[in-house]
C-alpha cells in the first residue's frame, strides 16, 4: 500500500511530492491530462521566493513595475527594486514534476480520478488510466486537484465560495515597456477583478478576470488596444479566492486550489500552494510517526499553513470585496489620491506580490484620504 496517493501534477501536487519523495515516503502522483502543464490556466507571474522553492528553467521575463490605467483614462506607474518573475508555466510545471520524479515519486499521466473514499485502514481512489478504470489505496490522499477537486467533493463536500472566471490569450502584439505589467480597472475591463497585459518577450498574456459575469466580453474591450488578428494562443480557467473552513479530515488534506489557498487580490495561488504543501509534507511525517491519520491529528496542517497565509489571505478577501463593488467614480477618485508622489513612494517601498496586504494597509494609515475616497465618493 502507498504511504501518500497525490492527485494532481501542478506545482502544488508535484512540490508536495517531491518533500515527502526525499523523506523516504512511497508517493504516487496522478495527473489527469496527457502532459504536464497542460491546459496552461496562468498568467505566469511569481516572486523570486517560488523559484527558491523549485528548481526551473522556465522564468521568459522579469518586470519590476505596472502600469495601472483607471475608467478616466488616466494610469499611474509603480515600481519597485525586487524583480517578478515572467515565466513558462507550462515549463515550470514541468519542472517541479521532474523535480518530484527524481526524488522518487511514482507518476501516472493521463490518470483521471474518478472517486474517492476513506476506511479506516486506508484511503481508496478509483481512477481511469487511459481508459483502465483502476482503483489504489493509500495511507493518506492529498487533493491537489485543482477547483474542481475530486478529493474535495467526495471526502469534504464541500466547494470554494468566491470564484473568479478568467480569460487570457497569448498575444503577438509586442508591449514597448518589457519591464512592467499593464493593469486595467473599472466597469469597461472587469466585474470585480481587473484586467491585465503582461509582457513575455515577444509574446503578451492579454486577459481578465471576472465575477459573477462573463470574462470574455470585458476581454475583447481590453484587447482593443492590441488587436485581435494578433492572438496565436487562447487559454483560461477559473479560480478560487476564498479559503475552505477546512482542508484536513480523516487520512485526506487539501493543498493549493482544491483548499481555495489562494491569493483574492491577484488569484495567484503557486506561492501560496507551495506553501500548503510544504505545511502538509511535515503534518503527513507527523501523522506516521505518531501512526495517527486521524483528523484530529492532522488539524495540524490547517493551523500551520494559516499561521503563515492565513492573516494575508483573510484580509485580501475583504479588501478584494469591497473594491470589487466600487464604481467607476470611486476608482476615479482613488486615482487622486494615489497618483501623488507620497503615495507612489509608499506604494515602491512597500509593494509585495505574495503580501499585498502590505501596500494596502501602508496606504491606509498613510493616506486616510484613500478611506475616505473609498467611503464617500458616489
Amino acid at each position: 500500500m502507498l504511504d501518500a496517493l497525490i492527485v494532481g501534477a501542478g506545482p502544488s501536487g508535484s512540490y508536495l511530492g517531491h518533500l515527502l519523495s526525499e523523506k523516504g515516503f512511497n508517493v504516487k502522483i496522478l495527473e489527469e491530462h496527457r502532459e504536464v502543464g497542460r491546459p496552461v490556466e496562468c498568467t505566469g507571474l511569481v516572486s523570486e521566493r517560488v523559484f527558491k522553492m523549485a528548481h526551473s528553467r522556465s522564468k521568459v521575463n522579469s518586470v519590476s513595475g505596472a502600469n495601472v490605467f483607471f475608467p478616466n483614462g488616466k494610469s499611474i506607474h509603480i515600481a519597485k527594486g525586487e524583480k517578478t518573475i515572467v515565466m513558462d508555466r507550462d515549463q515550470f510545471d514541468k519542472d517541479v514534476a521532474a523535480m518530484a520524479i527524481s526524488s522518487g515519486s511514482d507518476f501516472s499521466i493521463h490518470s483521471k480520478a474518478i472517486a474517492a473514499k476513506v476506511g479506516e485502514d486506508a484511503a481508496t481512489v478509483t481512477y481511469r488510466e487511459d481508459g483502465e478504470k483502476k482503483e489504489i489505496k493509500a495511507s493518506m490522499v492529498i487533493g491537489a486537484d485543482g477547483i474542481n477537486s475530486v478529493v474535495r467533493k467526495d471526502l469534504f463536500s464541500t466547494r470554494p465560495g468566491r470564484i473568479i472566471s478568467c480569460y487570457q490569450v497569448d498575444s503577438a502584439a509586442e508591449l514597448e515597456d518589457q519591464d512592467s505589467v499593464n493593469v486595467y480597472v473599472g466597469s469597461d475591463s472587469s466585474s470585480g477583478f481587473f484586467g491585465w497585459a503582461t509582457p513575455s518577450g515577444k509574446l503578451t498574456r492579454i486577459g481578465v478576470g471576472s465575477y459573477h459575469s462573463p470574462a470574455y466580453r470585458y476581454f475583447l474591450k481590453i484587447n482593443e488596444r492590441f488587436g485581435k488578428d494578433k492572438i496565436v494562443g487562447i487559454n483560461g480557467g477559473s479560480i478560487p479566492v476564498k479559503y475552505l473552513k477546512r482542508t484536513y479530515g480523516d487520512r485526506a488534506l487539501l493543498v493549493g486550489d482544491a483548499a481555495g489557498i489562494v491569493k483574492p487580490l491577484s488569484g495567484g495561488g503557486i506561492y501560496t500552494g507551495m506553501v500548503s504543501s510544504v505545511h502538509a509534507a511535515k503534518a503527513i511525517e507527523s501523522a506516521f510517526d505518531a501512526e495517527n491519520f486521524s483528523a484530529k491529528h492532522l488539524s495540524a496542517y490547517q493551523k500551520a499553513w494559516k499561521h503563515e497565509l492565513g492573516r494575508e489571505l483573510w484580509f485580501d478577501g475583504m479588501i478584494h470585496r469591497l473594491f470589487g463593488g466600487i464604481s467607476d467614480r470611486k476608482f476615479n477618485a482613488l486615482y487622486d489620491v494615489l497618483a501623488t508622489p507620497e503615495s507612489i513612494d509608499i506604494i515602491n517601498g512597500t509593494g509585495d506580490i505574495d503580501y499585498p496586504s502590505r501596500v494596502v494597509i501602508s496606504l491606509f494609515l498613510k493616506r486616510p484620504r484613500l478611506v475616505s475616497r473609498m467611503l464617500f465618493t458616489r
